[in-house]
């Protein structure tokens, strides 16, 4: 199993920025602050001052409930309910919608280092940009040798030994309309159930592509950006092998291989690579065809049945 880290406001504020319209308002001292829980805190229990329970590692998020309960307070009832609370130690507070924090929040963020955050988006859309964010980023990861692609929606993870051809491997398919997703080192995060979410393990390499004799090459400049994607969900792992390094294959395709990532089992292919055999296109068809098993039609098993109905005499 892998393993959960934390995340410093400082990441989650550059992150989201943009996405979340965020403004850093006061408490900036206070960045290094770690979040370490995926789920939000609405603090409106805390704020009318029940705290048998409070999540002191979660985001805190004020919408207009609990925005609307502090203003119904008198002045001196309001002060006693929001030093209360701060006195609670817990990462940042985004106050959603636009929300102006009340005075008493900027003097005391400022005093103790809390991050305060102010975001334009509705109540709804911040919790669920948070929550999806930091699911992906705290849910309990590895990293994967190996190029993962998106293939006409399916999330490709290829790997094999050094110099078998991946990167060249995915470049053919992004130059035929896949999208690079991670080259080299694939980080792979649980997000629950039987989902496996993979991405670059930096964020610098985002878009990034190193292919042998050429270097690093930047799929996004060349191909634009539907070339790239940002993460996507790990459906298929194919294997790419030297076509003396492998015994005998199944050839009629009934043999369902499994490649188990995270106590997890995908779907999982082995192809063999040799010259002159367009391995890209092989991996295109091996997406087309774990769709097609999705839903439930597998070719060999249909041909199969067909061939033992034949044989198998009537009663």
């Amino acid at each position: 199993m892998g393993t959960t880290n934390g995340l410093s406001v400082n990441a989650f504020f550059r992150e989201n920025e943009k996405a979340m319209k965020l403004k850093w308002v006061a408490g900036k001292k206070g960045g290094d602050r770690q979040i370490t829980e995926e789920s939000i805190h609405r603090p409106g229990l805390a704020l009318a001052g029940f705290f048998n329970y409070f999540a002191d590692k979660r985001v805190n998020i004020i919408g207009m409930a609990e925005y609307a309960y502090l203003n119904s307070l008198s002045e001196e009832d309001r002060e006693i309910s929001i030093r209360r609370y701060l006195e609670e130690y817990f990462p940042c507070i985004i106050f959603a919608r636009g929300l102006e924090p009340f005075p008493l929040f900027y003097e005391l963020a400022n005093e103790i280092d809390l991050p305060l955050l102010v975001s334009a988006l509705v109540t709804y859309h911040v919790i669920n940009y948070t929550v999806i964010y930091l699911e992906g980023e705290l849910s309990p990861a590895v990293s994967v040798i190996g190029t993962l692609v998106e293939v006409q929606g399916t999330g490709v993870l290829i790997r094999g030994a050094s110099g078998v051809g991946k990167s060249e491997c995915a470049l053919a398919l992004i130059q035929n309309g896949a999208a690079l997703v991670a080259d080299d080192v694939v980080r792979i995060s649980h997000l629950g159930g039987s989902a496996l979410m993979g991405t670059a393990k930096l964020s610098e390499m985002f878009g990034f592509i190193e292919i042998r004799g050429l270097g690093l090459i930047n799929v996004i400049q060349l191909f634009g950006v539907s070339s790239f994607r940002q993460k996507k969900e790990v459906d298929l792992v194919v294997t790419l092998k030297h076509w003396d390094e492998i015994g005998k294959l199944d050839r009629s395709g009934l043999e369902t291989e499994k490649y188990r990532i995270m106590e997890t089992d995908v779907s999982h292919i082995t192809l063999p690579v040799a010259p002159g055999r367009d391995a890209a296109n092989l991996v295109v068809v091996a997406a087309q065809e774990y769709r097609m098993r999705s839903l439930g039609l597998h070719a060999g098993k249909v041909l199969n049945e067909e061939i033992i109905k034949r044989i198998t005499p009537s009663r």
